[in-house]
C-alpha cells in the first residue's frame, strides 16, 4: 500500500492562527502608505509632456491605457 507524504509549508507561507490588533493596524497603515505612494507616482507620470514620455519610452496612449480609470471610477 502506498503512503502519501505530506509536505510541510515553508515558514514564510504559514499564517498565524491569531493576528494581534497592532499587527492588523500596522499592516493597514503600510497598505495605505503604499497606496498613497502609487497614487503620487501616477500623478507624476500624468504630468509629463510627450517629449518627456518619449525619453522614458512611453507614449501618451500607452500611459493612458496603463493608468486608465481606477476600479472605483470605472463604469
Amino acid at each position: 500500500m502506498a503512503t502519501l507524504a505530506m509536505k510541510q509549508q515553508p515558514a514564510a507561507l504559514k499564517v498565524p492562527a491569531r493576528l494581534s490588533l497592532s499587527t492588523l493596524f500596522f499592516g493597514l497603515l503600510a497598505w495605505l502608505a503604499d497606496a498613497q505612494a502609487r497614487a503620487a507616482h501616477r500623478y507624476d507620470l500624468r504630468e509629463l509632456d510627450d517629449r518627456q514620455l518619449r525619453d522614458v519610452g512611453l507614449s501618451r496612449t500607452e500611459l493612458d491605457r496603463a493608468l486608465g480609470p481606477t476600479f472605483w471610477m470605472s463604469r
